[in-house]
């Protein structure tokens, strides 16, 4: 294995040394929860005066440097766009609509414990574990809803795998043992089991382009392959550390090649098969270095083949090529931009954003991936 002395510019960015920077996590930051008004915070007479006369909406959401990575003199390759902490994250609204709001107050949808997350690029899907439910963000109209339904009787307990299939959306209740099926507008629809039944459905992937839902089941140590109708397609994997075995998989993502990338968390690496579960190669091995894993959890594969791992013990999301080269990673412990505390799922959508599940500090991180020019050293 090749290891590298310091940086040089790789692919989108860095090539990191195994013997280079440590990647510990950062305990020693301490935040305060300040989302939640009390009564002596609210806006004064004098102070709502000033917003209508100067046509403000509120206060600024979005404010601060976005960090980007690799630093200087290195051209960016992943920069930070925004933190989705509440639907006042996406929310459109004009001077009156939002002094409205901050005057009579109103129900506020904010972002407890993200565990992961979907998109197609007009919908966010994210689940919350604490408020047993899923967070649904149409971003183009500025809306966002909370649903905590899994059927008309029946409510999440632990929500966790999501998916975006077509019109309808997937959702993985690792308490209730199954699948459910919803609308786009949250309406229940159906659910999906095995006939021995889920011991524990978690990760969610879906193949858009052979109509199939991919269904990670950590405790059985198998991934699920279902139609949408319920039907059992194929099932693959079986307890073990060897190839094509798992042990407590959790997070699942698809590529374009029909590829299929499974987070094997406690065997501390990612494995990618083909579409019938036969084994094609293994990215990281346990160890705190670059490159190495501790708890990988959410994968996604972005349209140029790059794949993202986020690892919710490093804080921090590592970025390989196809070979499973390493190529860059960002994030470290802490509640700043670009900062992490318990990283869980991510997806990617068609225009290279990046959307991060930062789990303890109630918000998905949204990043860019920047293309280098063919000019620039690969």
């Amino acid at each position: 294995m090749k290891r590298w002395i310091g940086y040089r510019v790789s692919g989108i960015g860095f090539r990191v040394s195994a013997v280079g920077p440590r990647l510990k996590p950062d305990t020693r930051c301490l935040t305060y929860d300040t989302r939640y008004p009390t009564p002596d915070t609210r806006p004064s007479a004098a102070f709502l005066l000033i917003l209508l006369l100067t046509g403000c909406a509120g206060v600024p959401r979005d404010t601060g440097p976005h960090p980007a990575w690799p630093p200087p003199p290195a051209p960016p390759r992943i920069v930070h766009l925004r933190d989705i902490s509440s639907a006042d994250d996406i929310r459109r609204d004009n001077a009156l609509s939002g002094l409205g709001r901050l005057i009579f107050g109103g129900h506020q949808q904010y972002l407890a414990s993200p565990n992961s997350c979907a998109t197609d690029g007009t919908l966010l899907c994210i689940s919350d574990q604490d408020l047993q439910g899923v967070h649904l963000f149409d971003m183009d109209k500025g809306k966002g809803q909370f649903i905590n339904k899994a059927t008309e009787e029946v409510h999440f307990v632990s929500p966790v795998g999501v998916a975006i299939c077509g019109d309808q959306l997937a959702v993985a209740d690792s308490a209730l043992r199954r699948v459910y099926l919803l609308a786009r507008d949250g309406k229940p629809m159906a659910a999906i089991n095995k006939s021995e039944g889920f011991q524990r459905p978690t990760g969610l992937a879906w193949d858009a382009a052979r109509s199939e839902l991919y269904v990670v089941d950590t405790l059985a140590n198998e991934v699920c392959v279902f139609s949408l109708d319920g039907r059992l397609i194929r099932r693959f994997g079986s307890p073990g550390i060897e190839a094509g075995q798992f042990h407590y998989p959790t997070h699942i993502g698809l590529d374009g090649d029909g590829h299929i990338y499974v987070s094997d968390s406690m065997n501390f690496r990612v494995q990618v098969l083909d579409r019938h579960g036969q084994y094609h190669a293994s990215i990281g091995e346990l160890g705190d270095a670059s490159g190495y894993m501790a708890i990988p959890k959410g994968v996604a594969i972005d349209p140029e083949g790059h794949v993202y791992v986020v690892d919710s013990y490093l804080t921090n999301v590592q970025v390989f090529d196809h070979d499973g080269q390493l190529l860059l990673y960002f994030g470290q412990g802490g509640a700043e931009r670009g900062q992490f505390r318990t990283p869980t799922g991510l997806a990617v959508d068609q225009q290279s954003r990046l959307y991060v599940c930062d789990s303890q500090n109630h918000r998905v991180q949204v990043f860019q991936y920047i293309r280098g020019s063919e000019h620039e050293p690969q």
